[in-house]
C-alpha cells in the first residue's frame, strides 16, 4: 500500500472516530457547508463547480477524500477533519460505508496463466497511448483496426471492468499483444486480458492515471510500460510482470498534475506537466499564483532527466497583495493538458497551453509553441487568446478586487496540436481550443495562421475540448459547449467535418437531445476526444452515449447508451454515465472506452469491451 493510501486510510479512520461523539454529522456539516463551500457549489455553481445535487450522487467518502487530499484542498482548509466529514456525509444521499472503496484490499481475478509479451507484439494489431502515430491524429489504420464503419452493427458487450469506489473513468487504454493496460481515476495502472478482462497485475501509483500508457520494446529484450499521474509522478514499468524500473517527479510544485499523455521518441520519453492551482486561486488566503506548464525530457531506459522547458520562461515575481493582505505572484500557469505532437521532419514538438491563472497573462498562454526535440528551446509560439488569466477568484462570490483584476474567459487548448501533410506536401498544424475556434497554422512559417474556423460559442467547459481526429482531407472535431448548455440552449454538442485545406465545413451533425435531462449533469455535450477508423468517427457525450458517425456525411452508425448498472468480470458493482476525456481505443476488431465522469457530470466507474458477436 502506497504511501498516499496509508494517510488516507488513517485520516479516514481519525475522523470516524471523532465523529462518534456528535449525534449530528448532517447538521455540522450544513453548517460548514455554508461557511465555507456554498459561495461556488450553489444550484447555480461557479463554473468546473458541481451542483449540491450533482454531488448527493458520489459516495461520501470521495468527496471527503476530495477536500483532504484532492481538488479542493485549499478551499476546505478552513474546516477541521471532523467538519470536512460532516460536509461529505451532508452532502451525499448515500450512506459513508456502502460503497467499495479503493483504501479496501481489492480482490483481481487473476488470469489462469501469464506469458510474456512476444517479441514481435508491436508487429500486430495495436494501440499505444493517443494512436499509433506520432502525429495525434487519432486515426487507427486498417492494419490495426481490423474494424470499419459496417461492421459496427455485429458488435457486442464481451466484459466490463468495475473501478472500485470510482466516480469518474478517463484513461486511454494500450493494447498490444492481447495485453490491455489501463488507468484508475482513483490510482493505479492494470495489466488486463484484452479479450476476457481477467487481471495480469496492477501497479500502484500516487495518484490517479489519466494520461494514456505509452509502451516500447527494450533493446535487451522486454517491454517498458511508461505512466503519469495526477500526483505528478512518472513510472517506468515491466510491461509483463508490472515491476517497477524507474519512477521520477517531473515537477516539484505541489498543485502539478499530469493528464497529457507521454510520447516516445528515439529514447526519451517526451512529458508535459499542468496544474490545479488555478482552483487553488479562489481560496482568499492562498498566494496566487506560482506554477508554470513545462515540457520535460527523459531517458527513456534509465529516467535521467535531459531537459526541462517552462511554457513560461520567466520566473513568477510578487505584483500586489489584496485587501486581506494575500501576496499575489506572475506570470503563472500556461498548463500543457494533452500530448505533445512530434515532428521529426523539422526536429520538433508542439505542445499547446492553458490560459495564464494570475495577471499580467503570460504571452506564451493560449499559446501553441514549438520546442526543439534536442535540447527544449522554444523555436516559437502562436498565442491565440492574450491576456486570458483565470482562476476560481475570477467568478466566486465575495472575491477581493485584486484577485480578480485582469481575469480572462478562460480559454485554453486542451487537445493536441495534429499535424496532417497535404497532397501537394504543405504541412498543417490543427489546434482546437475552447473558444470553438480550430486554428490551422503553418509549421514552416514559425505558426502562422493559414485559416480560422468558429465551430461554436465555446467559452469555460466549451468549444473544442480533448481532441479532434484527422485522415488526409479533413478534421473531425467534437463540440463540448456543456456549461454553455444554459445559457445558449441547443448548442452544446455536435460533431463537424472540416476540409483541412481550407477549413471549409463539410458536415455538421447536431447532437442529439438527451433522454435524461431531468439527471444532474447530464447534457449534450460531447467533450471526449474523437477516434477515427475507417469509415466512423467516435464521439462520446455526457449524456452517457458512446457514438459513431460516417465520416463522409456525418450519418449516425452505431449509438450505446451506457447508463445503467453492469456485472463485472471482476465482481465490483459499475454503472455507467457521462463520458468524456480521453477517446475510444480500437484494436483488432475490438472498442474500448471507459464511462463516468464525476466532474460536473454523471459519475460511473464501469470500463466496457466491445467485440465482435
Amino acid at each position: 500500500m502506497s504511501r498516499r493510501r496509508v494517510f488516507r486510510l488513517l485520516a479516514a479512520l481519525a475522523v470516524l472516530h471523532a465523529s462518534a461523539v456528535f449525534a449530528d454529522d448532517r447538521e455540522i456539516g450544513k453548517q460548514a457547508f455554508e461557511r465555507a463551500c456554498a459561495m461556488c457549489h450553489s444550484d447555480t455553481p461557479v463554473p468546473r463547480a458541481m451542483t449540491p445535487a450533482q454531488m448527493a450522487k458520489l459516495p461520501p467518502e470521495k468527496i471527503f477524500q476530495t477536500q483532504t487530499e484532492g481538488l479542493m484542498v485549499i478551499q476546505a482548509a478552513a474546516l477541521n477533519r471532523l467538519e470536512q466529514r460532516a460536509v461529505a456525509v451532508f452532502l451525499s444521499e448515500i450512506p459513508w460505508g456502502s460503497v467499495p472503496s479503493d483504501d479496501a484490499p481489492e480482490v483481481l481475478v487473476r488470469c489462469e496463466s501469464s506469458p510474456p509479451l512476444a517479441a514481435d507484439a508491436l508487429d500486430g494489431p495495436h494501440w499505444i497511448s493517443w494512436g499509433v502515430d506520432l502525429d495525434q491524429s487519432h486515426y487507427q489504420p486498417p492494419a490495426h483496426a481490423r474494424l470499419n464503419g459496417r461492421q459496427l452493427g455485429d458488435l457486442e458487450l464481451k466484459w466490463a471492468f468495475g473501478y472500485p469506489g470510482g466516480t469518474t473513468v478517463g484513461s486511454q487504454p494500450t493494447v498490444v499483444g492481447g495485453r490491455l493496460y489501463v488507468g484508475s481515476n482513483d490510482g493505479g495502472v492494470y495489466a488486463l486480458d484484452a479479450k476476457t478482462g481477467c487481471a495480469h497485475w496492477k501497479f500502484e501509483t500516487e495518484g490517479g492515471v489519466r494520461a494514456g500508457l505509452p509502451l516500447e520494446r527494450r533493446a535487451e529484450g522486454g517491454f517498458t510500460l511508461y505512466v503519469a499521474d495526477r500526483a505528478g509522478w512518472v513510472y517506468a514499468l515491466d510491461a509483463d510482470s508490472g515491476e517497477e524500473r524507474w519512477r521520477a517527479r517531473a515537477d516539484e510544485h505541489p498543485a502539478t498534475v499530469l493528464t497529457g499523455t507521454p510520447v516516445l521518441h528515439e529514447g526519451r520519453l517526451y512529458v508535459v506537466t499542468a496544474s490545479l492551482e488555478e482552483l487553488s486561486g479562489g481560496s482568499p488566503t492562498y498566494e496566487c499564483c506560482t506554477f508554470r506548464g513545462s515540457v520535460v525530457a527523459y531517458d527513456a531506459a534509465s529516467g535521467r532527466r535531459l531537459w526541462r522547458t517552462y511554457t513560461i520562461p520567466e520566473e513568477p515575481r510578487k505584483t500586489r497583495t489584496t485587501s486581506r493582505g494575500t501576496q499575489l505572484w506572475a506570470p503563472s500557469g500556461a498548463a500543457v493538458w494533452s500530448a505533445p505532437t512530434v515532428d521529426p521532419k523539422r526536429g520538433v514538438l508542439y505542445v499547446a497551453t492553458g490560459d495564464s491563472y494570475s495577471a499580467p497573462a503570460a504571452d506564451t498562454s493560449d499559446a501553441v509553441m514549438a520546442l526543439a526535440l534536442d535540447t527544449g528551446a522554444i523555436r516559437w509560439s502562436m498565442q491565440a487568446t492574450p491576456d486570458d488569466a483565470f482562476s476560481s477568484a475570477c467568478v466566486a462570490a465575495g472575491t477581493d478586487p485584486e484577485q480578480v483584476e485582469g481575469c480572462g474567459p478562460d480559454l485554453d487548448f486542451g487537445a493536441s496540436p495534429v499535424l496532417r501533410e497535404l497532397p501537394d506536401g504543405r504541412a498543417v498544424l490543427l489546434a482546437g481550443q475552447k473558444s470553438g475556434v480550430l486554428h490551422a497554422l503553418d509549421p514552416d512559417a514559425n505558426g502562422a495562421v493559414l485559416w480560422q474556423k468558429r465551430l461554436s460559442p465555446g467559452g469555460v467547459l466549451g468549444g473544442i475540448e480533448w481532441g479532434i481526429a484527422a485522415d488526409d482531407t479533413a478534421v473531425y472535431v467534437p463540440i463540448s459547449d456543456v456549461w454553455e448548455t444554459r445559457s445558449t440552449p441547443g448548442h452544446a454538442g455536435g460533431l463537424f467535418a472540416v476540409r483541412i485545406e481550407d477549413g471549409e465545413e463539410l458536415w455538421h451533425t447536431q447532437a442529439a437531445t438527451p433522454d435524461c435531462e431531468d439527471t444532474a449533469g447530464c447534457n449534450a455535450g460531447q467533450p471526449q476526444a474523437a477516434t477515427l477508423i475507417d469509415g466512423a468517427v467516435f464521439s462520446g457525450s455526457m449524456d452517457g452515449h458512446m457514438r459513431a458517425y460516417d465520416p463522409k456525411s456525418g450519418e449516425l452508425l452505431w449509438d450505446v447508451d451506457t447508463r445503467r448498472a453492469y456485472d463485472t468480470v471482476n465482481g465490483v458493482p459499475a454503472r455507467g454515465n457521462s463520458i468524456n476525456g480521453p477517446g475510444v481505443t480500437v484494436v483488432d476488431g475490438w472498442v474500448y472506452f471507459g464511462s463516468g465522469y464525476g466532474l460536473f457530470g454523471m459519475p460511473g466507474n464501469v470500463f466496457l469491451a466491445f467485440g465482435p458477436r
